[in-house]
């Protein structure tokens, strides 16, 4: 059963650094506990909605005494699942995810290092800088690389939830057409008996 620290570890393993993934896991945690805080609603379109409801005070049980409890009025949050993560759980585990663009390039996100606490050591004598064109040439790759992951997920997601909508309504309008069938029926046997009746 994976928690926050195996979330991070498994971002990490596809391609993120180990700080920067536990860093933006806990961020979005974060934010999503402060929206419910506030009594806000969070949706994450395609895997769901948090938020917070009320709950009225009652009268509940101690379940070792069975002595009857009065309940205190709460706030507690709730889950509803969307469209594209009841498909994906009801399909199975399916194709191994994908790798991610490196989160330690997102401004905040990545945790500091320790400042180690060392003598001072002799500045080292200058030398000629390389040419900068080749790392922003990787840099615009890989974030070219990130834009069409990130863009064929988004394409994948959306494919999945209209296939989810589309076989929800297909359902629908099946068990609308059974029971306009079993109606049309009732009424031919209810006329039929009427028919009969008369002769």
């Amino acid at each position: 059963m994976p928690g926050k620290s195996q979330i991070a570890d498994r971002i990490a393993a596809r391609g993120a650094s180990r700080a920067a993934a536990a860093a933006a896991v806990e961020a979005v945690l974060d934010e999503i506990t402060t929206a419910l805080a506030a009594g806000e609603r969070v949706t994450l379109t395609g895997f769901g909605t948090f938020e917070a409801t009320g709950r009225a005070a009652r009268t509940g049980r101690n379940p070792r005494t069975g002595e009857a409890l009065e309940v205190a009025a709460t706030t507690v949050a709730r889950f509803h699942p969307g469209a594209t993560l009841r498909a994906r759980v009801a399909a199975g585990p399916g194709e191994p995810l994908g790798a991610v663009a490196d989160l330690s390039t997102l401004q905040g996100l990545a945790a500091p290092e320790p400042a180690a606490v060392a003598a001072p050591t002799p500045a080292p004598a200058p030398r000629s800088k390389p040419s900068g064109t080749s790392s922003a040439k990787a840099k615009a790759s890989a974030s070219a690389k990130a834009k069409a992951k990130a863009e064929a997920k988004k394409a994948d997601v959306k494919k999945r939830a209209d296939a989810a909508k589309k076989a929800d309504a297909k359902k629908r309008a099946d068990a609308k057409k059974k029971t306009k069938k079993q109606a049309a029926a009732k009424d031919k046997k209810k006329s039929g008996k009427g028919h009969a009746k008369k002769k």
